[in-house]
């Protein structure tokens, strides 16, 4: 009798101990004390928290205006469209490492990858974690929407079809992440796609900086062209690579969780699951022009899409300092 409360007292606090949640590892704590020590600002009626979109949006805005100062420092032409879009493009690489390194450690980290899996499927501190960066780049999508509008009205232009193409793919991803986080379900869904296509955005975003470096006589040096010589194929290869095969591979597999299977149907109401697969259709099909044209580079070889004497036309005509 003994013996098998002596057992039975042994095999109790190992069970509990089997069940206790992993502790939060240190790739996710910034995110999660982040999350926690800022204070809560809610949409009125709601209890949707947007303290951290809101500090994205902030911290993000005045990282570029910092940055265009110090383009325009460092001999680059105050109103030029170039450095506008240069100094957007270097907050934007900064705001995709932090996205890209935070996601793939919460897709590594989640128990199970399940596209549709409810919020509360994972620990609270992947919870924190997932929602931090959720909020972080709803901010950064609204803030870089803005810029682009902005700048076009400050130097008297009309928004062009790719910055039209970059206004619907932000509406498409903030609309995205705020609608899981408001039913609770299908965080992961939203951060595979995120760091699908985000994995590109820093060599396409140094890319957009090199093109333009090796057309001012303050940057156009051995190194710059050097630098934009390697960037171009690998930003080709890295984009051709996940929004060609990755992404729409993750794509299909969300769309059978989401409509097919039943756990799916449980998590997300049918009517915003048919918007999600929507939503993710239509940001792969605005990719086309950017797939044909990263495939055109890597088709080319080391014959430059973007060279030295490439005409970026009327728009990005300047006056250098």
């Amino acid at each position: 009798m003994s013996q098998k409360k002596t057992v039975g007292f042994k095999e109790g606090p190992t069970k509990a101990k089997e069940n206790k949640p992993p502790p939060c590892p240190a790739s996710l704590r910034p995110f999660v004390g982040i999350y926690d020590s800022i204070p809560k600002i809610h949409v009125p009626f709601t209890d949707l928290d947007v303290s951290l979109t809101v500090i994205s949006f902030l911290v993000l805005s005045g990282i570029r205006l910092v940055l265009f100062r110090v383009l325009v420092q460092f001999g680059w032409p105050s109103n030029s469209k170039m450095t506008l879009d240069s100094a957007g493009s270097l907050a934007s690489i900064l705001h995709s490492v932090v996205l890209c390194y935070g996601t793939l450690m919460c897709l590594i980290t989640h128990p199970k990858y399940v596209p549709s899996a409810k919020l509360t499927a994972a620990p609270l501190w992947w919870q924190e974690a997932a929602t931090a960066l959720l909020e972080i780049c709803t901010g950064y999508m609204i803030h870089d929407a803005f810029f682009l509008i902005r700048d076009c009205h400050v130097l008297g232009l009309q928004l062009s079809d790719f910055e039209m193409l970059c206004l619907g793919h932000h509406l498409a991803t903030s609309l995205y992440m705020i609608s899981a986080r408001v039913v609770g379900a299908g965080h992961l869904s939203a951060m595979m796609m995120m760091f699908c296509g985000e994995i590109s955005n820093p060599f396409m975003n140094a890319l957009f900086v090199t093109r333009f470096a090796i057309k001012l006589s303050c940057c156009n040096s051995a190194t710059v062209k050097l630098l934009h010589t390697i960037i171009e194929p690998t930003y080709a290869f890295v984009y051709v690579y996940f929004r060609l095969l990755i992404g729409p591979l993750a794509a299909t597999h969300l769309t059978h969780d989401l409509l097919i299977m039943p756990h799916g149907r449980k998590n997300v109401p049918i009517q915003l699951s048919i918007v999600w697969v929507a939503l993710v259709c239509a940001v792969i099909y605005g990719s086309g022009p950017f797939i044909q044209e990263a495939v055109n580079m890597l088709s080319d070889g080391l014959n430059l899409h973007y060279h030295e004497d490439y005409d970026y036309g009327e728009r990005y005509q300047h006056e250098e300092l």
